[in-house]
């Protein structure tokens, strides 16, 4: 598959001969790519809300299905995946033993709109994009907004719901960090 380099600075990450692959297909729409400690791709297809992995041994298989719609997904600094959930307008964290806690869902007593993208920072505070995307039909459940904003929020190190932080309120679908 041919590539077209804009800036030959990409090549200080990936070779000259480096060849473009695809390794699996048949999706509705991706999201959320994130590498796991054991080599393998954990992915969103969202609209068909399934959570699914690629490894290079194994192919693709499902992971999660119904998947809540999740989208942005990460690893915390102490190897936990958080994952963002339309349909529950959650960040959540998802333990290697299977436990799941819910880290922040409502912002002063209303939902979220649909927490999008998700990062950690170097110190372990949790960052996330809240846009309505997952309010929408096909990529969420339709249904009313009770923000009458999109924000940037952070839980501090150790943090969780009570410690919910708005950083940013004047963005029109905040997405990606």
């Amino acid at each position: 598959m041919p590539v077209a380099v804009v800036d030959e600075r990409v090549h200080e990450l990936v070779g000259e001969d480096a060849e473009v692959v695809q390794v699996a297909t048949g999706f509705t729409f991706t999201e959320g790519p994130i590498w796991m400690p054991d080599g393998s791709l954990h992915f969103s297809d969202m609209p068909a809300d399934i959570r699914r992995r690629w490894h290079p041994a194994d192919g693709t298989s499902v992971l999660l299905d119904p998947s809540r719609k999740c989208n942005g997904m990460t690893l915390d600094n102490d190897g936990n995946l958080l994952v963002c959930e339309h349909v529950t307008s959650s960040l959540v964290r998802e333990r290697p033993d299977g436990v799941r806690e819910t880290l922040a869902f409502h912002w002063q007593g209303k939902y979220l709109n649909s927490p999008n993208d998700v990062i950690v920072a170097s110190d372990g505070s949790i960052l996330f994009t809240d846009p309505t995307y997952g309010r929408m039909p096909g990529f969420g459940i339709e249904r009313g907004q009770e923000l009458d904003f999109q924000g940037v929020y952070r839980i501090p190190p150790g943090g969780g719901q009570d410690e919910l932080e708005l950083l940013v309120d004047d963005f029109a679908q905040p997405n990606g960090l």
